[in-house]
């Protein structure tokens, strides 16, 4: 159910999502209903009265969402299945207030306490155990600041040390007090302020610019790719000129997702997934999101989304999300706010019909 939140005059109104006013038996299934697209939610006593969560979810200026999320003693699970459907990349950077994590990802494991700061992708899958917890997140889209992307990206992904992460995590953990009682000609201000606090932290020094450099050419070819995704002239070479590379220098940027040609291919068919469960496409044919989408012939397309999905386009449109259906209380997030990132919101969180 929804609750509402402080906001600064002119800032629009948070995204809260809360379990709190459910019966106890109902709040786990609530809980998956809105966030079981992003990781499978368990808990270790699902009908005990102190099962929940509470996050409230601030946009901070374009590609930027700052969260604070309060939960049980509570497991995430994050698996392929989830992170091919939903393609989220986005980077998160988080610190704890109070409580333990034990988290397991490809790149790193972690027990973390209050005040240590954690950087991964959203790309990745993760298991993420919590005690009794409380913690802030800021959610960054690769699209923000490529040259930001790229030093973090050339960074290994893991827990934070030394000063200019402390100094990082005090910053996090002042920002929703701050963001919540700011006017609208403020935000700007403390996103610029966290943006350059982020580089000028993390960045400094480390890593090498050869590593920044490298990435910072994946960004900008990630960006172009994004922005001309329904087009069927989308193709390595063209990528290649445009961005001054050879086509193997191409390839190699994008060797981990199998060739850029690949990662083309998958980020489209995750785009149609994502787009044939959103009840706006609903007077629009498979055929025609697919074409949109860079797909034009429709029995190729049908090929590859049922072996990248395991289901036909017709039987994910007709199912929905997975999972249980959503309870009638009004469980789920509100629709974005105006002034957010509206695609990167509901995706994150999972918005009604997702």
């Amino acid at each position: 159910m929804l609750a509402p939140a402080p906001t600064g005059q002119g800032v629009p109104a948070p995204v809260v999502f809360t379990t709190d006013g459910l019966p106890p038996a109902r709040r786990v299934e609530a809980w998956n209903a809105a966030f079981g697209a992003l990781n499978a939610i368990t808990v270790p006593n699902p009908d005990g009265d102190g099962v929940g969560t509470l996050c409230e979810n601030r946009p901070l200026g374009a590609g930027m969402v700052l969260s604070v999320t309060r939960v049980s003693p509570t497991r995430f699970a994050r698996d392929a299945a989830r992170a091919r459907r939903d393609w989220l990349d986005h980077w998160v950077l988080r610190v704890l207030r109070r409580g333990e994590s034990r988290l397991r990802h490809p790149g790193f494991t972690a027990r973390l306490g209050p005040g240590e700061p954690v950087l991964f992708s959203m790309h990745e899958t993760w298991e993420a155990e919590w005690t009794e917890a409380e913690w802030v997140s800021l959610c960054i889209s690769r699209d923000l600041h490529p040259q930001l992307s790229a030093g973090l990206g050339a960074m290994p992904p893991g827990p934070l040390r030394g000063a200019g992460a402390g100094l990082l995590a005090d910053l996090m953990l002042a920002l929703p007090r701050r963001l919540a009682t700011a006017a609208a000609a403020e935000v700007p201000v403390l996103a610029e302020a966290t943006r350059a606090t982020i580089a000028a932290c993390l960045l400094t020094g480390t890593p090498s610019p050869p590593a920044i450099a490298t990435n910072l050419a994946k960004e900008r070819v990630r960006q172009a790719i994004r922005r001309h995704i329904g087009s069927t002239r989308l193709t390595p070479e063209r990528l290649a000129a445009a961005a001054g590379l050879s086509r193997s220098a191409l390839y190699r940027l994008f060797e981990a997702e199998g060739g850029v040609a690949a990662h083309i291919r998958d980020l489209r068919l995750s785009l149609v997934h994502a787009a044939l469960r959103e009840p706006a496409s609903a007077g629009s044919s498979i055929a025609e999101i697919a074409a949109a989408h860079g797909f034009p012939e429709p029995s190729a397309f049908s090929r590859a989304f049922r072996q990248a999905f395991g289901a036909t386009p017709g039987e994910v449109r007709a199912a929905g999300l997975p999972g249980p259906a959503p309870p009638r209380e009004p469980v789920a997030p509100a629709a974005p706010p105006s002034g957010m990132d509206g695609d990167f919101t509901v995706r994150l969180y999972g918005a009604p019909g997702r």
